[in-house]
């Protein structure tokens, strides 16, 4: 319940035009020493065949073979929306309509810097456009391939990966899983698995 009740002031703030401040210039939700705590905004992004796109990385957070969803911090002055559109820009090359609000998925992550805790609230979106060379190259996450996935294989891997990895942020699969009622309606009977030498999408 207080998670909503923080999530009901920020969507009015974020309607006031109030000006954000922060310790050092950090953005606002970004977490500090002084402020542990941390917001993104997350997308379950599927396709008309009902795919998803997620991030596959070779090694990140000191793991190899992880797959994630998009996942953007919020900067200062921005909107849940506008977060969520340039996520889905720079990290996949992607631009959608907005379906349904998924709820959130929040714990502490262990991190030898700085422990702090987490907390990403998901949407699911249909994709419009999908283009991975109009990724940013200077994002954090350009370094992945850009896989789209069945829900059901994606719910395995991420299951998986989250028992192998101890940590709270690569298993998303609760939000996949709330997405199915907007994603069953595409989804084919046939299942093909085909990589692009270029890019590693599957088509």
């Amino acid at each position: 319940m207080r998670f909503y009740f923080c999530l009901l002031a920020l969507l009015l703030l974020s309607k006031t035009g109030f000006t954000w401040t922060s310790e050092k210039e950090r953005p606002f939700f970004q977490a500090t020493e002084k402020r542990p705590y941390h917001l993104s905004i997350g997308a379950v992004l599927f396709d008309q065949k009902g795919r998803i796109a997620c991030h596959h990385f070779k090694e990140i957070f000191d793991c190899k073979d992880v797959y994630i969803l998009m996942r953007e911090s919020m900067e200062n002055d921005e909107t849940i929306p506008m977060t969520l559109h340039r996520g889905l820009k720079e990290e996949f090359g992607a631009s959608a309509t907005p379906i349904a609000f998924l709820g959130c998925l929040s714990g502490i992550l262990p991190e030898p810097r700085l422990s702090f805790e987490k907390t990403t609230l998901y949407v699911a979106c249909q994709t419009i456009e999908w283009d991975p060379a109009t990724r940013d190259p200077n994002d954090p996450e350009a370094g992945s391939v850009i896989e789209w996935l069945y829900p059901d294989e994606l719910i395995a891997i991420m299951q998986r990966q989250g028992l192998r990895l101890k940590r709270i942020d690569v298993d998303e699969s609760e939000v996949v899983k709330r997405a199915l009622p907007y994603i069953e309606p595409f989804l084919t009977l046939q299942k093909p698995i085909l990589k692009s030498k270029t890019y590693g999408e599957n088509l």
